[in-house]
């Protein structure tokens, strides 16, 4: 009797507790994570013997990031609710955690939970056909790759679809009247400058991102429903999340405007405009802050565990989405990665001008490993976030003992005397469209990934190897005189470099 009252109170604890702002930031003491983010930032690569930690301020300032905000999670209870920096580089003014900033890409996971409720009522099969829930003003059109296997919203949600489109570039907010989710589908001109999304590859055989899926499922989720796309989410999720301060609304609504962050460049400008508008609002349109996220995350702790079902979505839909759905790294929604102690799922955010990143520790079932509740969300107003982003989760779990990406002891060894054959342009297989290069200056060679003037210095392992200490790694071979280049991130899967 006394365990069944315990799961009943975790049950209606899930689906009620607000985790508002002003509660979270009540009590909060310095801890081990906010101590490590004074002077314990690090990369996925350390130089045996030599202390490379930065604080977050100094990077803050090296990378022209004007705003941070965070929230973090552990052992279920809440360690720290900051912003650092500003809401807006020209007017100085302070960001605080309520302040909203654009989560961009973590809008699809969000709106995968919109789908997984719909699905657990009855109202959507997540293996029929799309073009079921379609309507005459769109339809996905059949082609050689769509005959062989339907496009379904479970290959939508895990980028199995073989659907183009991978991201969208946003829309000047001088534009009057904001294109709809059928004008992005469409790839309507002028406002809309990405293609019309099809189907570019057999559905299911292999992974490829595709923001393009994402605004297919939100079209699927307004016909079932009935309602546009922002009044649903904001009703039947966010609300039922206590994500208070949070919308899907495109282009943000006047009442939110004082809260809203303005979009930076690489130089730390404000973009034109403040920031851009998506009508792609499922694939990167929510407007929040780290609390709001880290409540969802720290409800679908409790979903993993077992303890609760978040939105009435059927437990068994839970473990689907916690389980990848292969050949993809994703599960339904959510980026999923797991080692032997540690089970992570969240997912990235980058929009012209903001990027973020969400990620819940848990520990993998079956594991007799310390069992972890812990999660971390970091959201930037700015094009450069990810240079510290990865270094504040690195932070993050050094300051717990979280047993994820530990750091990695390189020794450096005396570079080639031939640095030039070494240096070149490429691209990867994967993504064709951008262009990285290899430079030597000042007889030292150095990675520029993004070509916005932050270089990483390359440190030579020997056998042909760089790596950077952000995790780059830069394998070259060659077969008489053709090259070849492998590039890797991190535990990333590997890429063939196309080069130029």
């Amino acid at each position: 009797m006394k365990k069944a009252g315990l799961l009943l109170s975790a049950m209606l604890f899930c689906a009620n507790s607000s985790f508002a702002a002003d509660k979270a930031l009540s009590g909060v003491a310095v801890n081990p994570f906010e101590k490590q983010l004074e002077h314990g930032l690090r990369g996925y690569y350390v130089i045996k013997g030599q202390n490379e930690s930065g604080s977050l301020l100094s990077e803050m300032r090296r990378y022209k990031i004007p705003g941070v905000s965070i929230a973090a999670i552990h052992d279920g209870r809440y360690v720290l609710v900051k912003a650092y920096g500003y809401k807006d580089s020209s007017t100085r003014q302070l960001l605080t955690p309520e302040d909203l900033l654009q989560a961009a890409s973590i809008s699809k996971p969000i709106t995968s939970l919109g789908a997984l409720k719909l699905a657990s009522e009855g109202k959507f099969d997540l293996d029929a056909n799309i073009n079921n829930y379609m309507t005459d003003k769109w339809r996905l059109g059949d082609n050689q790759y769509a005959k062989t296997q339907p496009v379904t919203a479970r290959l939508l949600m895990a980028h199995l679809g073989g659907i183009n489109v991978a991201g969208f570039p946003g829309i000047d907010r001088s534009v009057s009247k904001l294109p709809t989710i059928v004008d992005v589908l469409n790839g309507k001109k002028p406002y809309i400058t990405t293609e019309a999304v099809k189907v570019v590859a057999t559905p299911g055989s292999k992974f490829a991102y595709s923001g393009g899926g994402i605004s297919i499922l939100q079209f699927a989720m307004m016909n079932i429903t009935k309602q546009d796309f922002a009044s649903w989410m904001k009703a039947e999720v966010l609300q039922s999340f206590a994500m208070q301060n949070s919308t899907f609304e495109e282009p943000l609504p006047e009442s939110y405007q004082y809260l809203a962050s303005s979009a930076h460049d690489k130089d730390g400008i404000v973009y034109k405009g403040k920031y851009h508008s998506y009508p792609e609002e499922a694939a990167a349109g929510l407007w929040t802050n780290p609390v709001d996220l880290i409540g969802v995350l720290n409800h679908l702790k409790m979903a993993y565990y077992g303890h609760c079902s978040p939105l009435g979505i059927e437990s068994g839909l839970f473990r689907q989405m916690f389980t990848p759905q292969k050949p993809s790294p994703f599960g339904l929604g959510f980026m999923l990665e797991s080692t032997p102690d540690v089970f992570t799922f969240g997912h990235d955010g980058v929009n012209d001008g903001f990027q973020s990143k969400m990620i819940a520790f848990v520990t993998p079932h079956g594991s007799k490993a310390k069992l972890l509740d812990d999660a971390l969300v970091v959201m930037t107003n700015s094009d450069n976030g990810f240079y510290i982003i990865d270094k504040i989760v690195n932070a993050f779990t050094d300051a717990y003992g979280i047993n994820y990406h530990p750091p990695i002891q390189i020794i450096p060894l005396p570079l080639p005397k031939n640095l030039k054959k070494y240096v070149l342009s490429f691209s990867l297989a994967s993504d064709s469209e951008n262009i990285h290069k290899i430079m030597v200056k000042n007889n030292q060679p150095y990675l520029d990934w993004s070509q916005d003037g932050n270089i990483e210095r390359l440190y030579y392992l020997g056998n042909n190897t760089f790596v950077t200490l952000s995790g780059y790694k830069l394998v070259y071979s060659w077969q008489g005189s053709k090259l070849s280049l492998i590039v890797s991130y991190q535990n990333n899967p590997s890429d063939n470099a196309i080069v130029n």
